[in-house]
């Protein structure tokens, strides 16, 4: 995988620059976080969720661009871009590897307070709200009625 200088390594990741500059410049102005508690956050959610997010991956090209993500945050729509377990180019890991989609757009719904019902993605949510010390935003569905 190449990197190039469009990159800022943080803790460990490699942040494409768009998406650390809207990290810094609005989401982290938003939540008065300090940035590097939001790359530390971002981190700790690779190293616990990484594996296991890599895991339900179905597509080897199934690739979300960093606009698409940014573009989806600045005009305060979601994306339901984690569907499918998609990685992200946006962000990479300490072995340039993509990280996947799940775990950015987390953090990023965390800080923004953008509500999320995603199955099977609220312990990820959990860690989210817990590490950024925001409430947390994943709701989980309740139950269909008519399966009883």
């Amino acid at each position: 995988m190449q990197t190039s200088a469009s990159f800022t390594q943080q803790d460990g990741l490699f942040i494409d620059a768009n998406l650390h500059q809207f990290i810094e410049q609005q989401l982290c102005r938003k939540t008065t976080l300090q940035t590097q508690h939001v790359y530390q956050a971002l981190a700790t959610l690779v190293d616990e969720f990484g594996c296991a997010c890599r895991k339900t991956k179905h597509q080897e090209n199934d690739i979300l661009d960093v606009n698409t993500l940014l573009n989806a945050y600045q005009r305060k729509s979601h994306p339901h871009c984690h569907v499918d377990a998609q990685t992200t180019a946006a962000v990479l890991d300490e072995y340039c590897c993509q990280v996947p989609a799940i775990i950015v757009v987390a953090l990023m719904d965390t800080l923004s307070g953008t509500l999320c019902d995603e199955p099977s993605a609220h312990k990820l949510y959990h860690r989210a709200a817990e590490l950024t010390e925001r409430p947390c935003v994943h709701r989980e569905q309740t139950a269909n009625a008519s399966a009883a």
